[in-house]
Parts: structure tokens; C-alpha cells; sequence
């Protein structure tokens, strides 16, 4: 295994690992974030701006904090999937991790979109900019650890598959070698039919 990532600081299962350990905090820390976050607009809704779009559409808010809770909890499995993949050098581990990852990047990109268009159709246009640059940057940088694993993983394939093509060459030549040599029990045995 010869890739690099991270500009050559790390080998590509060591890059791996380190996304998927990443991620495992990450996905903890979303996860009890948004759970803080709907206790507080459950518990406590008039600590959202009177009158912003937070504080109007309340049951809206609620709904996609539990929905981002979800995702994150599934993010979190699969994220120790990629441990354990990593761990046993198999790609078929590693696999769920890179599919949710798709879904969930295609989520938060839908969710940022929308949530910058709140921003700015609340007339706070700074703050929505603000908020798409920082987030945009995050979808960026997990964009990066999509590619890093999924080049693991063809890596991983490339190897299983020399792997596969040495034992088929390997049982190929065993039975050829079989085939031209007769076992020494059978010349016993037509020996012993010849008695």
C-alpha cells in the first residue's frame, strides 16, 4: 500500500483512520448539539429572536434538528464501520461508510442551501454569507475524506484482487502438477491388483 494523503504526512489507511476516528467525534458532538438544541426549542421557544424565522416556524426548526439527529446517529455507525474496516483491511467495511457519506453530504449541502435562504430572506444577509462560507468549508474538507477513503478502498480492492489472481494462478499449477504425477497409493494399489 504506497498512496499517500494529506500531503504525503500520512499513508492512505492511516488517513482513513484518522477520518473515521473524525468522524466518530464529530458525529458525537452534532449529535448532542442538535439534542441541546431541541431541548431548548422545546423547552424554552421564546429564546429565539421575536419575530425572526426561527421563532415563526419553531415546529420547522424541531423537525430538522430531529431528522440531522438521525443522520448523524446512522454517520456515527458507519463511522465505526470504517474503524473496523480499516482495522481488517477490508473494503466491504468501508464500503456503508462511503455511501452514507454521499447521502449525508447531499443532506447537509440541502440544509445549508437552506438555511443560508432563511438568512438572508430574514434581512440578515452577513450573517447568512457568514454561515455558508464556514459550513461550506466543513462540506469541503469532508468532500476531501471522501476521496482519501474511497482511493483506500480501490487500494484495497487492487489488493484483494492481486490477492485472488496469486491463488487461482497457485491452485491452477497444483492441479496441473497433480494431473502430470499419479499419487504413489494408487501404483500400491494396481500393485497389489497384479498380486
Amino acid at each position: 500500500m504506497s498512496g499517500t494523503c494529506c500531503r504525503g504526512w500520512y499513508t492512505l489507511g492511516q488517513g482513513t483512520l484518522t477520518i473515521g476516528i473524525l468522524n466518530v467525534v464529530v458525529g458525537v458532538f452534532i449529535i448532542v448539539w442538535n439534542s441541546m438544541g431541541v431541548n431548548f426549542a422545546i423547552n424554552y421557544p421564546d429564546g429565539f429572536i421575536t419575530g425572526s424565522f426561527f421563532h415563526r416556524h419553531l415546529a420547522l426548526i424541531i423537525t430538522v434538528d430531529c431528522i440531522t439527529i438521525f443522520v448523524m446517529v446512522v454517520f456515527f455507525v458507519m463511522a465505526c464501520f470504517l474503524i473496523h474496516g480499516y482495522r481488517l483491511r477490508s473494503h466491504r467495511w468501508i464500503t456503508p461508510w462511503l455511501i452514507w457519506s454521499y447521502v449525508t453530504l447531499g443532506y447537509c449541502a440541502f440544509v445549508i442551501l437552506a438555511l443560508f435562504l432563511v438568512f438572508v430572506a430574514d434581512g440578515r444577509v452577513a450573517e447568512g454569507f457568514h454561515f455558508l462560507a464556514v459550513y461550506g468549508c466543513l462540506l469541503g474538507v469532508q468532500t476531501y475524506f471522501i476521496f482519501v477513503v474511497k482511493r483506500f478502498v480501490q487500494e484495497l480492492k487492487g489488493v484483494e484482487l492481486q490477492l485472488q489472481l496469486v491463488c487461482t494462478r497457485l491452485s491452477e499449477s497444483s492441479r496441473v502438477e497433480l494431473a502430470s504425477s499419479k499419487p504413489s497409493g494408487v501404483y500400491s494399489m494396481s500393485r497389489l491388483i497384479e498380486l
